[in-house]
């Protein structure tokens, strides 16, 4: 394998506590490798007390672009020059572009989750969509929702979330929150839905017997059915799409193709898709 690295290599990374487990690195250097590009990209595990100093280590180093992760998707933000229009709505930020001396913050977990989407010929445009809570990863696939103009979209969550109803205010698409313990409701918004999103952690190893709907019967054979978890890859809801003869998928191709967009959008070339998804086990 060819060695790029020399003192003309640019500098990328994620910053995380912790953030040694990602799959981001793999991901990144995979491509820079396969594009024959003299760049690389690091892990760096920073404490909150040392997020400043981070951000000035960017500058200082010249690191062209990061991804943010927990917990620093929101506290991020107060060190940034300017926001995307998503990470804007989404009030948070998981990819930073250093450029002309500034740091600009950007969200691609919505838009990597739709592009998984439309791998398989989804797309929601003017249509009804339920989504199951309203954590992090959910919001900003609200956002985006919102932005390729979907219907319709009713978020059912465990408690209220002002974030939902002040986006309702803030974009075209029609946005409903809901009680998750309304099971009548639920099936019913789910009889006449194009597509369910489960965005919460119930059904995650190792509690993988949960389920935000008690039978296959909620589910239409029509039906689009997304589980953001990926460990196991067939949660109880998965499974219950399976038997309804449902077209599905786990949130593999989300981790993936948030990935290409933020790689896009700091280098201005395409992701190769194959080989990354080869490098970090995630072939059929």
């Amino acid at each position: 394998m060819t060695n790029f690295i020399n003192g003309y290599t640019s500098l990328y990374g994620i910053v995380a506590q912790p953030i040694k487990h990602s799959l981001s690195p793999m991901m990144h250097n995979t491509a820079f490798q396969e594009l024959g590009m003299n760049s690389v990209y690091l892990a760096f595990e920073t404490a909150q007390e040392d997020l400043e100093a981070f951000i000035n280590s960017v500058k200082t180093l010249n690191i062209l672009g990061f991804n943010v992760s927990m917990p620093y998707k929101q506290t991020i933000m107060k060190y940034l020059d300017e926001l995307s229009e998503d990470a804007t709505l989404c009030e948070a930020v998981n990819t930073v572009k250093y450029v002309d001396g500034k740091l600009i913050g950007h969200i691609t977990d919505g838009k990597g989750f739709f592009l998984s989407c439309e791998q398989k010929g989804w797309r929601i445009q003017g249509k009804k969509v339920v989504i199951l809570g309203a954590g992090g990863a959910a919001n900003a696939i609200i956002v985006e929702a919102a932005m390729q103009q979907a219907s319709e979209i009713i978020v059912y969550n465990r408690s209220d979330k002002p974030f939902v109803r002040e986006l309702n205010n803030k974009v075209q698409s029609t946005i409903i929150l809901k009680d998750i313990k309304d099971l009548e409701s639920l099936k019913e918004d789910l009889n006449d839905a194009y597509m369910l999103i489960q965005t919460s952690s119930v059904g995650m190893n190792p509690h993988s017997d949960g389920c935000l709907i008690p039978d296959c019967t909620y589910l239409h054979k029509d039906l689009k059915v997304v589980d953001i978890i990926y460990q196991p890859k067939e949660t109880v809801l998965l499974k219950y799409a399976r038997e309804q003869g449902c077209d599905y998928m786990n949130g593999e191709g989300m981790i993936l193709y948030q990935g290409a967009v933020a790689f896009e959008y700091w280098t201005g070339e395409k992701m190769p898709i194959e080989c990354v998804k080869k490098a970090i086990g995630l072939e059929d």
